[in-house]
């Protein structure tokens, strides 16, 4: 019994951790940005930046180390493993002060937000509810743990073991995602860097001789590109148009409300663009559908035969669930990755239906 009670004194310092992200989630806003540009440096530069990028390297290795603990967590709790309390509570007690080490990072990214990138900032404000989610599935385990004594696996704590390895997995992965992203979206940005206009160079040639300048882009390309360097614009999320004449029309469907209104407004200001017309769906709001959303990215772009999608810096496999009902979007090689893709979106637990509208093609 004095054993039992020293475990259960040392699993109270999560709390210390979810109460100040419980009330971060109330107050923090998603940045109105909506530039076309906010996505052309992907690398920091200033201290506060290379600061925001090693906290959250340093989340995602912490991350990793919960997630660790609940996947052996996970093995713990099927039948027959017969594991004594002290085996479940050690796990615990690794989970629990990784997280709480990583709540005291992310009170630092808080700190440093405005100074951040505008990836960085999106990151930030999308890691919140995630954390919380995870310090509060990790407070739920150690409290049936607590309440279920010696008789262990009950069917409570199963579950919160199976929510556990879910939101570490979620919060690893929305990290490296991000990471990646960054680091595929400055190689991207090193490309378009390379200059539109044909570069002056001297020449004693006849000017009817010199070569003629290289076309612009046409509206559908303008279009094209600045929908793509939407800040906001991910893996769960799927825009498309139509160009008529001087008229362009939007149709999709975005997690986040602020991208509509940043593609429609970005259309807009390109020349030559007179009408814009919108039909693009504002999914609703929900940590259902947010966990099917990252559980279904592992599954899919996990995926040995599909992991190589996942560095291309415009995601070609589109996720988009609403009231857990999964679509896939997108493009991707070849039948077999379009199979692949539709397997692992069907292996999600409780997503009710998965419809896939993927394409083939280059």
């Amino acid at each position: 019994m004095q054993r039992n009670t020293r475990l259960m004194t040392g699993f109270l310092g999560i709390a210390l951790m979810l109460a100040p992200l419980a009330g971060a989630v109330t107050t923090s806003t998603l940045p109105l940005q909506g530039s076309s540009s906010s996505f052309e440096q992907a690398t920091p530069v200033t201290v506060e930046q290379k600061e925001i990028d090693r906290l959250l390297k340093q989340i995602l290795a912490k991350a990793t180390v919960v997630a660790r603990h609940a996947d052996t967590l996970d093995a713990f709790t099927r039948p027959g493993a017969g594991l004594r309390y002290t085996s479940h509570a050690g796990e615990l007690t690794g989970a629990k002060e990784a997280i709480n080490s990583m709540g005291a990072d992310f009170r630092q990214l808080q700190e440093l937000r405005a100074s951040g990138l505008p990836w960085q900032q999106s990151l930030i404000d999308r890691l919140e509810p995630v954390l919380v989610g995870l310090a509060g599935h990790t407070t739920a385990a150690i409290e049936q743990l607590s309440a279920g004594g010696h008789k262990l696996p009950s069917a409570d704590y199963r579950d919160s073991v199976d929510n556990l390895n879910a939101w570490a997995n979620q919060t690893r992965t929305l990290v490296a995602v991000h990471l990646d992203y960054a680091g595929a979206r400055e190689k991207l940005n090193t490309l378009d860097a390379s200059p539109i206009e044909p570069v002056a160079k001297v020449s004693t040639a006849p000017e009817a001789d010199q070569l003629q300048p290289v076309a612009g882009k046409t509206l559908g390309e303008q279009v094209r590109s600045e929908l793509l360097k939407l800040p906001y614009y991910g893996v769960f999320d799927h825009l498309a148009f139509q160009v008529d004449g001087d008229e362009v029309a939007l149709t999709g469907e975005v997690s986040w409300p602020t991208l509509k209104s940043d593609a429609e407004r970005v259309v807009r200001d390109i020349e030559g663009v007179e009408i814009v017309t919108s039909d693009i769906k504002v999914l609703p709001l929900s940590s259902n559908d947010n966990r099917i959303r990252w559980a279904t990215y592992a599954a899919i772009y996990g995926q040995s035969n599909l992991a190589r999608y996942r560095l291309n810096p415009h995601p070609p496999v589109r996720i988009i669930v609403e009231n857990g009902h999964v679509t896939l979007k997108g493009v991707v090689g070849n039948e077999m990755d379009r199979t692949i893709a539709y397997t692992q979106a069907n292996s999600v637990p409780g997503a009710f239906s998965v419809t896939n509208d993927l394409q083939i093609g280059s």
